[in-house]
């Protein structure tokens, strides 16, 4: 078969390399740039390619090296991940891709034996690139939130992964020898590409699993001590309010003892008593801003903390005093959805910076909107920041146990966050 005829072949090969390595990395560039840069991977590899059918023997072999060392040239100008990562992604799809390719090659010769060579190259390149779709799919779908999910995970663990990629790759690289070198039946190859396959998976699923389980376990414990650490701080806010009920219980005793130091027409006394207790009732007061006493106790906290740094800070609630959440959910919810509109208001670098909460409660369901002034460098990815937060995890956990849902939207320097819950699903 002549190379003019393998040229659409090389082009849908391709195709299905930069269709992957778009959803597989987290991009570094914009689409466009991303598309230029693909076309010129595209031209390139082609050209490779074409060279790599049209010699034999190591020249082949070299070419076949230097077509995957262009690939993975093209994972790490496109993608802004860390290098070690960017090598486990690499080899784990060049290593899935080689498997399929050689794997469908032997299936093809062995149940399909009487097909032309150039009928029985576009079989496998068809086949080859809807296979790859589907894991694609899969992987989107199962093991795409595991790795976002390992955002923060160390430069060293993903070595090791690298590692178990690399390994994979070599068994399936040293078959193809075997295979190109006819040194092993057909029947008997394809059987250790099924089977090196089918270990990869299950390494693979132990390994992500496993990592999946103590990133979980770890978000657990932030979560409780972020719980705990607004318990504390909601503690403090309703022993203020405790007092000034106190002030308000005790209103009788002060008005006997104005009243004493008027009968003597002591006014000097008077004034000076009114002036202590004034200033104690300040001390003690504590906006209302929900009949709710959680709500309200966390909203007066953030108040002040909006006031020490300048944010003028809004709300707007209309709750009941009984929400059917549990107060350690309420305070892991509204505490770092408020937590997190503060930072990003000091880090936003603007001069005029505000919060605004909207809590409303309508047919047990629970809305909750914070807006608040962001910076211009925040990105968002599937409705949730890139570089989530462990605050960004406990919205998540309550949002799940109360089959809710988070998202975030960013338009005119505002990030939103929208989150609803369902409070039918915990009664």
């Amino acid at each position: 078969m002549s190379v003019a005829h393998r040229i659409p072949g090389l082009f849908l090969m391709v195709l299905c390399h930069v269709v992957v390595i778009y959803h597989l990395l987290e991009r570094r560039h914009s689409k466009r740039k991303f598309a230029l840069l693909s076309c010129l991977y595209a031209a390139g590899f082609v050209s490779m390619g074409a060279y790599m059918y049209m010699v034999s023997g190591i020249t082949m072999l070299l070419t076949y090296l230097g077509v995957a060392v262009y690939l993975f040239l093209f994972f790490h100008i496109v993608s802004k991940e860390c290098f070690p990562k960017k090598s486990f992604l690499f080899l784990t799809y060049f290593g899935l891709f080689s498997i399929i390719d050689n794997s469908l090659k032997l299936m093809v010769t062995l149940f399909l034996p009487h097909l032309s060579v150039l009928a029985e190259f576009y079989l496998v390149n068809v086949l080859r690139t809807a296979v790859l779709f589907l894991a694609l799919a899969l992987y989107k779908r199962y093991a795409a939130p595991v790795l976002l999910s390992l955002a923060e995970i160390r430069k060293g663990r993903w070595w090791n992964l690298a590692l178990i990629a690399l390994l994979f790759y070599l068994l399936q690289a040293a078959i193809t020898v075997l295979y190109v070198g006819n040194a092993m039946s057909d029947i008997y190859l394809l059987f250790l590409f099924i089977t090196i396959s089918l270990v990869m998976c299950a390494v693979y699923a132990v390994v992500f699993s496993n990592i999946s389980y103590m990133k979980r376990d770890a978000e657990a414990a932030l979560i409780r001590q972020n719980a705990e650490y607004f318990s504390s701080r909601l503690s403090v806010l309703q022993d203020a309010e405790d007092k000034n009920r106190r002030l308000r219980h005790d209103m009788r005793h002060h008005i006997n003892v104005i009243a004493a130091y008027a009968k003597t027409g002591d006014n000097a006394a008077i004034l000076s008593y009114i002036g202590e207790y004034e200033s104690e009732i300040s001390e003690a007061a504590v906006k209302q801003y929900s009949v709710n006493r959680t709500v309200n106790s966390i909203l007066s906290a953030y108040a002040g903390k909006a006031e020490e740094n300048d944010i003028v800070f809004s709300v707007k609630c209309n709750v009941t005093r009984g929400l059917g959440v549990r107060e350690i959910d309420l305070i892991a919810l509204l505490g770092n959805l408020l937590e997190n509109a503060l930072h990003g208001c000091q880090e936003s670098g603007k001069e005029n910076k505000s919060i605004e909460i909207h809590i409303r409660l309508q047919n047990k369901i629970l809305i909750i909107l914070c807006n608040n002034t962001c910076s211009e460098d925040l990105e968002l990815a599937d409705g949730l920041p890139v570089k989530k937060s462990i605050g960004i995890s406990s919205i998540l956990s309550v949002c799940r146990k109360y089959d809710g849902n988070l998202d975030y939207r960013i338009e005119n320097e505002t990030c939103s966050a929208y989150t609803v819950l369902n409070l039918q699903s915990c009664q």
